[in-house]
């Protein structure tokens, strides 16, 4: 292997691993507050809806939408998680009905 190569992996690897590494190293030992911890409970779900609500209600040029495909295979992916609180059970599921809705759309 080339060492020009090597390097250019050593270096993904390295600025893979430190931005998870330090604050973990130098924050572990800190306690959060409880208000604080409840209140970052909600980031994955508004990261979440920032990614998911756009593709359901947008188009491609911008604008307002519904892009029906997408919502018939949110709408039962939603309820499933909501009920079973699955990721992996979600994500295979919202494959299978968007793939399968393919062939009925």
């Amino acid at each position: 292997m080339r060492p020009e190569i090597l390097i250019l992996i050593l270096g993904m690897a390295l600025v893979t691993f430190l931005p998870r590494f330090i604050p973990m190293a130098l924050f572990s030992r800190w306690v959060i507050p409880g208000r604080l911890k409840r209140g970052l409970e909600y980031f994955p779900i508004s990261i979440l809806s920032a990614i998911v609500f756009p593709i359901l209600f947008f188009n491609g040029e911008g604008r307002m939408e519904i892009q029906s495909p997408y919502l018939l295979s949110a709408i039962p992916v939603f309820l499933f998680a909501w009920k079973v609180k699955s990721l992996w059970g979600s994500v295979i599921l919202g494959m299978g009905v968007y793939w399968g809705l393919g062939f009925v759309l």
